[in-house]
């Protein structure tokens, strides 16, 4: 569990701001690549409606809103394609509850699964008794 990964969920505010950047760091690279294409889009929009610095600061404004809203979804769909497994959701007011969180549920898992595998199983019905 020393390499768990702890990821938001709802609206990245750092994917919203540096999105290319965030893309790249977090090796997102279809995001990136969808990101400098959804730009390129904007720009020909702006200069063929001749929309002029607003226009191009609305189409900007929903990309990095649209992009921030799905970040988190992104980089978990990546890392489940890359073999990694969501073991919960846990909710907290910032990173380090729920991580204490997490842990403490994870710790009382693993006392009912060792009390389990203590318990014999009773003869008629080969499951574990009720107590």
């Amino acid at each position: 569990m020393e390499n768990a990964i702890l990821i938001r969920e709802g609206f990245n505010f750092w994917a919203f701001i540096f999105s290319g950047i965030w893309a790249l760091y977090h090796r997102l690279w279809a995001a990136f690549f969808g990101l400098i294409g959804v730009s390129l889009t904007c720009n020909l929009l702006t200069y063929v409606f001749d929309g002029g610095p607003e226009m191009d600061f609305v189409l900007a404004l929903a990309t990095g809103i649209g992009f921030g809203l799905i970040a988190n979804d992104l980089r978990r769909r990546k890392l489940a394609a890359h073999g990694w497994k969501l073991i919960e959701i846990v909710a907290g007011p910032d990173e380090n509850a729920a991580e204490h969180r997490f842990f403490d549920r994870l710790r009382g898992r693993r006392r009912v699964h060792d009390t389990l595998h203590n318990v014999a199983p009773t003869p008629l019905s080969g499951s574990i008794p009720y107590s």
